[in-house]
């Protein structure tokens, strides 16, 4: 019987261990050198193969020794993962069939990860800089060292500055169970300064839903739902989706939504600028001005209100008010007419939509960042919600107002022995004010910051984040690879990827936990980001002598890093609301567990507020969470507490600072006031006093005539991290620019030709894209991307800078914290005689040039220590 040769057992019968080397080399592109730039060398590390498939065929004898139930946390979709494991790696990975939501499915990203995994250029032991900023010079340490030298550090600057000084930024990669030692670290050491990946993603539907519903959390889920015995939002018969491409941003769980409109002929309606895959799935695109929906939804309210197409019944018995909201859009004329001029759709348009949504019974409104991202993120949040509460969505399966992102599970931790209370406010929860907090030392500085994720490619107006990084005193940062940001760090921390560890990562959507194994050991000295933040706690412990080691260690139990004993006993017993939610539970199901689940039998909650006692009985007999019990549009208190912060229950219209029509905006005062919607600590946030209704820079347009919007890239990038896949590399290698036929006719540019962005607040370049559906005058430009992400070089491709450098300002939304990315004024213009195979030719030259530098500097380096050592002796 001939045997089949693959990349595994070629190892095996080759035998010479140098030939085997270079054979194998040769089954696949070479890879570049590891980028990481150490005084010691390191160990070599094999790369996930190209060319292999590594797929186990029984028919070939070639099972895996064993399947392991894991998990992703690239987007909300949490799925399920089923790894194939042999001789101790990683081969394959499956979607889990039993799930009906997931479907075995799993989407392009889920299966990258096995190359981040085993990846050349991944770091594995902690990391000290030795070279200046920004460079990528380090030695490697030991964690011992460099936990007790950040303990050191940070205490110096504690007892210099104060805790307030040192600030901290979870991630979404991270699990539920790493955010919760972030915080308790914090906590300890006196900040009010710790925030999540939540803050940045959709923290505006979270606070939207808490003023407004009493809970953050979408309010409806995907799948069976044995309280209601529905589908829930597969049910729905009418789906209004705003700002969301949920196409390529959760491709599972939107399979899911399209079959279930097939089989049962929901309607759905799509607000975007730009003709996206998840609009070619609609029976309606709606290209709207971006910034705008406030006004297209104020125009559908009115409509609504005028030709009593709202539920008079449940406006009665369930809403606080309605006689305001309705008063407003008539006082100020927020009519569909009105509404046309603003956001380019015709009021014809508008007015059927509207009639559409509220003849519909159930209806759902589904939106993301594409509204979260605005200066008025909460407050057209808040409006959706007042949209589906007229015409009784809110609490019935199939309805709501559902805003991905910001699903809330509780994890609190047993309450801190001998707390020391924290005093100070908080800064608006954004890594923005942070940045500004490092640069301009307002309200106060910042001299440390530990920061899981990329903020070069995650904050606005990367000039200054480049400057706020060069000033820090203390930058740790908790990675996986040597990122743009990495460049500005004192130490690099490595972290595991979701295969190793015991967790739990992300939520779904809607609230939905999984359990996920250990598939394997972590790579080299690599640790799970909790445990990091409990390993800290007590290296601190060991230095602080005003607290003492007992307040540490009693307080961040060592104990916690066994996850299953964290969730079988710690957070059950701490979240009266999640007590039925344990390990052993979690474990034993193929689908998620929803929370809200107060016991063992509880099944879950799909359908949030429902008016039944599966869902009252858990909130002492309350349908709503608010003080009042019901959904509050206008109370006196909210708007006596709002007024603190220059804002309103029932704002007037207002839009994002850098529009092409000169709308009103909002600017910020100097004045700061404790928020009356956000607290990351008991110690509160403080934010900047809003100025609602001044007029937009007209003169700004002169300059920038067109309107740039940020987004999500294709179904195979998650922000940077995933541009450290060779296949992501090369599939998805070139950043484009999507622009109208028109404005491509304007400014004599094909699809393919190199152009320059420019905005107040920089510039870049990058082909551009030709798109037959955008709204004329919007440029789109995915997020993500970096100029340091060298596997494209490894690849042979071009690395793009980030779409940051031309985002910017002060403008933020003070009652979410979350900084305007979506809206900028720009230019756009050709850059003649380019093509990408010319950058690609010059960026091969200038890595040539800077390779050949390197080796005179280490040669000189060599000659300088031999000539010491002579001198010396």
């Amino acid at each position: 019987m001939t045997k089949k040769i693959n990349r595994r057992n070629f190892f095996k019968t080759t035998a010479a261990g140098t030939t085997m080397l270079a054979s194998a080399d040769a089954m696949a592109p070479r890879l570049a050198a590891p980028l990481m730039n150490t005084v010691t060398s390191r160990p070599a590390f094999e790369q996930f193969p190209y060319q292999e498939q590594n797929i186990h065929r029984p028919e070939d004898g070639e099972l895996p020794d064993k399947v392991v139930a894991s998990g992703c946390s690239f987007c909300p979709s949490n799925c399920r993962h089923l790894v194939h494991v042999k001789d101790g790696k990683v081969y394959n990975v499956y979607g889990e069939e039993k799930d009906p939501v997931q479907g075995g499915g799993l989407c392009p990203k889920g299966q990258l990860i096995p190359q981040l995994l085993y990846n050349t250029h991944r770091i594995t032991q902690p990391m000290k800089r030795v070279g200046p900023k920004p460079s990528n010079e380090f030695k490697p340490i030991s964690w011992d060292e460099a936990l007790k030298e950040i303990a050191q550090k940070v205490l110096e600057i504690r007892d210099k500055d104060g805790a307030k000084a040192v600030a901290a930024k979870g991630s979404i990669r991270q699990t539920i169970e790493a955010c919760a030692m972030q915080k308790r670290f914090m906590e300890l050491l006196g900040s009010p300064n710790t925030i999540h990946g939540g803050n940045l993603c959709d923290a505006s539907g979270s606070v939207a839903s808490e003023m407004t519903l009493g809970s953050s959390g979408q309010t409806n889920g995907y799948g069976s739902d044995p309280i209601t015995e529905t589908e829930d939002l597969g049910d729905s018969k009418f789906v209004l989706w705003l700002g969301s491409n949920d196409a390529e941003t959760h491709p599972v769980l939107h399979a899911y939504m399209r079959k279930r409109k097939r089989g049962n002929g929901s309607k759905w309606v799509v607000l975007d600028p730009r003709l996206t895959i998840t609009g070619n799935s609609a029976d309606r695109w709606v290209p709207v001005r971006a910034g705008t929906d406030m006004a297209f939804v104020y125009a559908m309210i009115h409509h609504i209100v005028n030709n009593d197409l709202y539920d008079k019944d449940y406006v009665e018995k369930w809403v606080l008010g309605f006689k305001e909201l309705k008063d407003l859009v008539n006082e100020k004329g927020y009519t569909p007419e009105w509404a046309e001029k603003i956001t380019n759709i015709s009021a014809k348009v508008i007015v059927e939509v509207a009639e559409d949504y509220a003849k519909a019974k159930p209806a759902a409104i589904i939106s993301n960042s594409g509204i979260a991202h605005h200066v008025n993120g909460v407050d057209t949040s808040r409006l959706l919600i007042f949209l589906a509460a007229i015409t009784g969505n809110i609490g019935i399966p199939g309805g709501g107002a559902n805003f991905m992102h910001n699903s809330f599970v509780p994890t609190d931790l047993p309450p801190i022995k001998d707390a020391k209370k924290i005093e100070d406010s908080g800064l608006p929860p954004f890594p923005e004010c942070f940045v500004k907090a490092i640069n301009g030392g307002a309200p106060y500085p910042l001299k440390a910051l530990f920061y899981s994720g990329n903020i070069m490619t995650q904050a606005a107006n990367t000039k200054e984040v480049e400057a706020a990084m060069k000033k820090l005193e203390l930058f740790v940062s908790f990675n996986l690879f040597p990122q743009e940001d990495t460049y500005y760090a004192d130490y690099i921390l490595p972290t595991t990827t979701f295969y190793e560890m015991d967790h739990v990562g992300i939520r779904r959507c809607d609230r939905g936990l999984r359990w996920r194994n250990q598939v394997v050991k972590p790579v080299g000295e690599s640790r799970p980001d909790a445990d990091i933040w409990i390993d800290l706690g007590h290296a601190v412990a060991e230095l602080d002598s005003k607290n003492g080691a007992d307040y540490w260690k009693g307080n961040l139990d060592a104990q916690w890093k066994d996850r299953k004993h964290l969730w079988n006993e710690v957070f059950p017993k701490q979240n009266a609301t999640a007590a039925g939610m344990t390990a052993d539970r979690m474990a034993e199901m193929a689908t998620p567990l929803r929370w809200p689940c107060p016991n063992a039998e509880h099944p879950g909650t799909s359908v949030m507020y429902l008016d039944q006692p599966e869902w009252k009985d858990i909130w002492g007999g309350k349908r709503f969470l608010t003080e009042s019990g019901k959904i509050e549009i206008f109370t006196a208190d909210l708007e006596k507490k709002l007024a603190a912060v220059g804002r309103k229950s029932i704002p007037e219209f207002y839009t994002s600072n850098e529009n092409p029509g000169g709308l009103p905006t909002a600017s910020l005062q100097e004045k700061m006031e404790k928020s009356p919607t956000i607290a990351t600590t008991d110690g509160g946030n403080s934010v900047h006093v809003a100025s609602l209704g001044a007029k937009a820079d007209a003169g700004l347009k002169e300059k920038y005539p067109h309107q740039l919007v940020t987004g999500r890239p294709s179904a195979l990038i998650f922000n940077s991290i995933t541009h450290w896949s060779w296949q992501a590399a090369q599939i998805s290698a070139d950043r484009f620019i999507q622009i109208s036929k028109a404005l491509a006719e304007q400014i004599k540019a094909n699809s393919g030709d190199i152009v320059k962005v420019a905005t107040q607040h920089g510039e870049i370049i990058a082909p551009v894209l030709v798109w037959d559906a955008i709204e004329p005058n919007t440029v789109f430009i995915p997020m993500g991307s970096g100029d340091k992400q060298v596997v494209h070089h490894d690849v042979g491709r071009y690395t793009w800078d980030t779409v940051n450098r031309l985002t910017g300002g002060t403008a933020y939304d003070n009652l979410s914290g979350q900084h305007e990315y979506k809206a900028f004024l720009c230019s756009v213009t050709t850059v003649p005689g380019k093509k990408i195979h010319d950058l690609v030719k010059e960026m091969k030259e200038k890595l040539e040039q800077e390779k050949k530098e390197a080796a005179e500097k280490a040669k000189k380096g060599g000659e300088s220590k031999e000539a010491k050592k002579e001198e010396k002796a």
